[in-house]
């Protein structure tokens, strides 16, 4: 891949420095930027040289690259160990759930012709559903835009690795834009306008997790996704997340679509965790902030 790149960098009329090239690999095997044809390689190339926020975000997301394989290491050595002392009877419940659904699902599209039964396997497999990043964008998240779009640059290989549809849901009061990449593949078009895509006034959480709820009614039954949320930690609405509405919505997507949800905060003084409380880990940014 390295002379690959350094072969079309040459194509244009300009220098790159040591480091900008570091953070350009770095973008070609986590977005797999070389399954792209040569033309739309160039056009990323170009979009590279000429936009400074894109250059930024690389920086950082590959110092945190190591920061998340130790995250990806310890945390399910801690979630083991808390299973084995605190969780049984939930993890019981959650499989045995689980389990009636497949059951479901495999009675109703099993066919018989004769004394022959016809039964669809691999819709009985158990498939990873999608990656799914609420990102809220407002005036008070402007200043952690780029830290927060760098960490979801390093997601890309992980939806790629797994196959998994990645989508990207900016929000404020309510979400103007979705970004869908199917099976973790990168789609210029959409990439250019997450990178650039703004918003200004405060968040409102309890709209976008009912789009999330809708996207996740739009993948089979069965599929186990993850949700996401960054946030600034104060979203105006966040007292109705333990009223029974939200409640129960919740608990649906929990149980009827496995979603298991994470919050990503930029400050630990602003995270209520009473609000999130349907989140199973909370990761706080103040360290990457300073």
């Amino acid at each position: 891949m390295k002379d690959a790149i350094e072969s079309l960098i040459k194509q244009f009329d300009q220098q790159m420095t040591i480091e900008q090239l570091d953070y350009l690999r770095f973008l070609y095997e986590n977005l797999h930027i070389e399954e792209l044809s040569e033309g739309e390689q160039h056009y990323f190339i170009d979009y590279f040289f000429k936009s400074e926020p894109l250059r930024n975000m690389a920086a950082f997301a590959l110092e945190l690259t190591d920061i998340m394989h130790e995250i990806r290491e310890n945390i399910p050595a801690i979630e083991k160990a808390e299973r084995l002392t605190n969780g049984k009877e939930q993890r019981q419940y959650y499989e045995r759930k689980w389990l009636e659904l497949r059951h479901q699902k495999l009675k109703q599209q099993t066919t018989k012709s004769g004394n022959i039964y016809y039964v669809p396997f691999h819709d009985y497999q158990q498939d990873s559903g999608p990656m799914i990043i609420c990102l809220e964008q407002t005036t008070g998240m402007a200043a952690y835009s780029e830290i927060c779009k760098s960490m979801i640059l390093a997601l890309f290989m992980n939806a790629h690795r797994e196959g998994r549809d990645l989508y990207i849901v900016p929000y404020d009061r309510q979400i103007h834009v979705h970004y869908r990449f199917e099976n973790g593949h990168l789609n210029l078009a959409d990439f250019k306008s997450f990178i650039e895509y703004k918003a200004k006034g405060e968040a409102a959480i309890f709209p976008v997790l009912q789009f999330v709820k809708a996207l996740l009614q739009e993948n089979q039954l069965g599929t186990e996704a993850d949700v996401i949320i960054f946030t600034e930690g104060t979203p105006i609405d966040g007292q109705h997340l333990v009223g029974k509405q939200a409640k129960i919505m919740l608990e649906e997507m929990k149980q009827k679509y496995h979603a298991e949800f994470s919050v990503i905060a930029m400050h630990e003084h602003n995270f209520n965790k009473q609000q999130f409380w349907f989140a199973s880990k909370a990761f706080f940014a103040d360290d990457a902030i300073q």
